[in-house]
């Protein structure tokens, strides 16, 4: 097997053309840090294999990079927390908003981020070239697929997470929802008939009124602001992203259920997980020294437990501080602690994820379920507590419940008894440790390295111009045509014309039988007539 990995190494490696460098453009100017890191070390390694690679974003790279230019955008993340209701992400997290927010933030936030004084600059620009256009189209950014129009250029798009259902019905990969459940929903992949029910009418609703409404709308967005040369015979939104050459999904076997996908969705996981690095001298003096072990509390980059309802807080906090372990909890406010007893809790605005985790006295991590800290916690095999906030969350929450490498909480029903039975469950269970160890060497079994694997399929989408080998038929179906609509019309109209032919003639045999048996009646009667 060994010989075989590297022998597929070098087949890689012999395939890779580092002596045709492409112009890349990364168009990521909304102010979404996490996504935006996740994705750095790829455009660095792409500027790193002779790649000329231009990225647009609020984020830019703290040290210069060769071949890698910088256009920094302002940071919007200000406005687009207000264009939040109360400008907190929780108040996303009902019923109805889930219907309708994510769409209407993104149609107040996207103009916002078209009229950014860099991203006008660059449509008017009419001297450079690029080969690929790399993007996020898929996560309330749709617009920005326009670039590749604006420079005739491939598109290449993101996807954060696992497939919403519009991205997921815009690449053609229409998900089987008797056991792929809404990303949104904490369901299983063994869902009940309600839970099926519910799975059936989000995922339309989304597809229906997400092509009929919002994507006209962003449509109407970008032909305000996207004014070039050209801008003039820009196809339809939809279409553009119907074209998409290839997404490359933040997705691993070892995370999620299993579901097929088409050939233009690549799957790639894991390209920001470190190993052991090292920690910052006091950091690492306290994780030694931790003798009953190290719990790493964290809400994420977008998140914190200063969002949460009072008493959400109180439970957690109250519990923190009456376990023995010695707890890393990241927060912005210092003083979180004051009315808690905290002898045992560490807080800092920032602590390495990846390092903490990768450390062997990590025993715990306890997260709001990020694909990203999910990610490093299997990787480094630390077994988890979620305690979902929105969105894909309450999917990896329940997956990780689900195969039994953690628990799950509800932080609207949460109470410092249950925080302490969750941990000293995950803690004194070892299936949990024993679970975990299984996935993370699922997420290890990779035939090549992750940024190889994905280097490979970029170039790839370069070297065969689009690449349109891989975009499946379906994206060219009417939708009567996919679900078969017409051929079922068709074989329903014969099995009614056989059964109407069959009906006649069996009708014509008895009216020809009814004659003949009357017509033998008749001519007894009249027999018997004679005789009589």
């Amino acid at each position: 097997m060994y010989k075989n990995t590297i022998l597929q190494m070098l087949l890689l490696a012999a395939t890779v053309n580092y002596g045709s460098a492409a112009n890349i453009l990364v168009m990521v100017p909304m102010p979404f840090k996490s996504h935006t890191i996740n994705f750095q070390p790829i455009f660095k390694e792409l500027a790193f294999r002779g790649h000329n690679v231009t990225v647009v974003s609020p984020f830019p790279q703290k040290t210069p990079l060769p071949n890698l230019t910088d256009i920094v955008v302002p940071n919007i993340m200000t406005e687009f927390m207000a264009t939040l209701p109360n400008s907190s992400p929780l108040d996303m997290d009902n019923e109805l908003l889930q219907l309708f927010g994510f769409w209407a933030i993104s149609l107040i936030f996207s103009p916002k981020a078209l009229q950014l004084e860099p991203v006008q600059r660059l449509l008017q620009d009419t001297d450079s070239k690029f080969d690929l256009v790399i993007t996020e189209a898929w996560f309330i950014q749709e617009p920005f697929v326009a670039f590749g129009h604006k420079f005739n250029a491939p598109v290449i798009s993101f996807m954060s997470a696992f497939f919403f259902p519009l991205p997921a019905h815009l690449t053609g990969n229409h998900l089987p929802l008797a056991y792929a459940p809404h990303i949104r929903q904490g369901f299983s992949d063994r869902m009940t008939f309600l839970q099926r029910a519910k799975n059936v009418f989000l995922y339309y609703w989304e597809v229906i009124i997400g092509s009929t409404f919002y994507l006209y709308m962003q449509d109407a967005n970008m032909r305000e602001y996207f004014k070039y040369p050209g801008s003039e015979n820009l196809p339809y939104l939809g279409d553009m992203l119907g074209n998409v050459s290839l997404t490359l999904m933040n997705r691993n076997t070892a995370i999620g259920y299993p579901v097929p996908l088409h050939k233009n969705v690549i799957p790639f996981a894991g390209i920001n997980v470190h190993g052991a690095d090292k920690l910052p001298a006091d950091l690492q003096k306290v994780m030694v020294n931790a003798k009953d072990g190290v719990i790493y509390f964290s809400f994420g980059t977008v998140f914190n437990l200063e969002m949460l309802e009072p008493f959400m807080q109180d439970a957690i906090l109250s519990a923190l501080g009456k376990l023995k372990y010695k707890v890393l909890l990241k927060s912005e406010n210092s003083s979180i602690l004051q009315n808690y007893s905290s002898k045992n809790i560490v807080v800092r605005s920032w602590f390495p994820q990846s390092a903490v985790l990768a450390h062997p006295n990590c025993k715990l991590f306890i997260t709001h379920g990020g694909i990203h800290g999910l990610m490093e916690a299997v990787y480094h095999a630390v077994p988890i507590i979620v305690i979902p906030m929105m969105t894909d969350q309450r999917y990896n929450a329940r997956f990780t419940e689900s195969v039994g490498i953690g628990v799950r909480l509800d932080r609207n029903t949460i109470t410092e008894e249950l925080v302490l039975e969750a941990v000293n469950r995950v803690l004194h269970n070892p299936t949990y440790r024993e679970k975990i160890q299984e996935r993370s060497a699922i997420f290890k079994d990779q035939p090549i390295p992750t940024m190889d694997y994905v280097i490979y399929w970029i170039e790839y989408v370069i070297r065969h111009r689009g690449a349109p080998h891989l975009r499946p038929a379906v994206l060219d179906l009417y939708w009567y045509q996919y679900l078969m609509l017409d051929v079922i019309a068709f074989y329903t109209l014969i099995v009614f014309l056989i059964i109407y032919i069959v009906k006649a003639v069996l009708c014509l045999i008895c009216r020809t039988l009814r004659r003949i048996i009357t017509k033998r009646n008749c001519k007894k009667d009249v027999n018997k007539s004679k005789k009589e």
